[in-house]
């Protein structure tokens, strides 16, 4: 045990010290973090990893015997969400109960799915006045540079193909899966959108940009072009879908890598980045910030070149 093989003391009430590592600190959740740190566990163990943490602490003083019991408290802690980014990058980093996480493989399960029913139960529902934006073949559109849009989605862009067909035509590689050990879920997913965008040619796109300041966004569904409202209620639906494809390539990758579900394992440490990578946030806020980054960033993979298309 950690406690038997190096000095850990407390000098007074307000400081807690780690010989083994020269660190000090006056906070007992930060120097229950340290203890957790991979840097810690080398220095007492090598690169043996063990999990000896049978609690886990919140900031706000409450303790839970496992990871997923800690997440859900985590959503409605009122301490918790006032420094969320730090608490959410605390728990991503931190790869002792990332670790344990994955050990626990009911826990591990569970925490999968109520991220895909919180995904998928937000912005689901079909915006019942997309009629009263969808584009008027009637009615012209043009800026000063001549530029007509209605021309450009009803004339070029008419053999394009549908947003949910082009979902539907992505398929994940491993690479792509892959991808996620050094990207974060917003640039993961990002990258696998426009790397199936960029596979079409301009005309075929489901998608088109005609402002990207204003983020203004057409898609076709249903053989017919529409204005995207400021929810983005299409796009981020089949964000979340493509999104979701990721995820269900894990267990291929599992079977691909046998023992990654091994803690002593480097590629343990990758399955770990994978899989909390593939996930879209821990609490709503963090969810619709990276659903947000993505729509940026196709919209502007998307943006209609209107100089040289004139």
């Amino acid at each position: 045990m950690e406690n038997e093989e190096i000095n850990l003391t407390q000098k007074n009430a307000k400081e807690y010290s780690c010989s083994a590592c020269d660190y000090k600190c006056c906070n007992k959740y930060d120097y229950s973090r340290h203890l957790a740190t991979r840097k810690h566990s080398v220095s007492v163990n090598g690169n043996l990893l063990e999990i000896n943490k049978t609690h886990f602490d919140c900031k706000c003083g409450k303790e839970y015997k496992s990871i997923s019991g800690l997440w859900k408290h985590k959503n409605t802690c009122v301490q918790c969400k006032t420094d969320a980014n730090t608490l959410e990058t605390d728990i991503v980093t931190n790869e002792k109960l990332i670790q344990y996480l994955m050990k626990d493989n009911a826990d591990f399960k569970n925490l999968i799915m109520e991220l895909i029913k919180k995904d998928f139960t937000t912005n689901t529902s079909t915006n019942t006045n997309t009629t009263n934006n969808s584009i008027n073949s009637n009615n012209t559109i043009c800026n000063n540079n001549s530029f007509n849009l209605n021309v450009f989605l009803n004339d070029k862009c008419k053999d394009a193909m549908n947003m949910s067909e082009f979902v539907e035509s992505i398929k994940i590689q491993m690479s792509d899966l892959e991808n996620f050990a050094h990207m974060d879920y917003a640039d993961g997913v990002s990258k696998i959108l426009l790397k199936n965008l960029n596979n079409l040619e301009t005309y075929l796109r489901p998608i088109h940009c005609s402002d990207l300041k204003r983020e203004t966004v057409y898609i076709k569904e249903n053989n017919c072009w529409t204005k995207e409202d400021d929810d983005k209620v299409n796009l981020k639906k089949a964000i979340k879908q493509v999104a979701f494809k990721n995820i269900k390539q894990i267990n291929e990758w599992v079977k691909e890598n046998p023992g990654c579900q091994d803690p002593r394992t480097k590629q343990n440490v990758k399955y770990n980045k994978i899989v909390m990578n593939s996930m879209s946030g821990t609490t709503t806020e963090e969810q619709q910030d990276n659903i947000e980054k993505i729509v940026k960033n196709v919209a502007k993979a998307v943006t209609i070149d209107k100089y040289s298309l004139n």
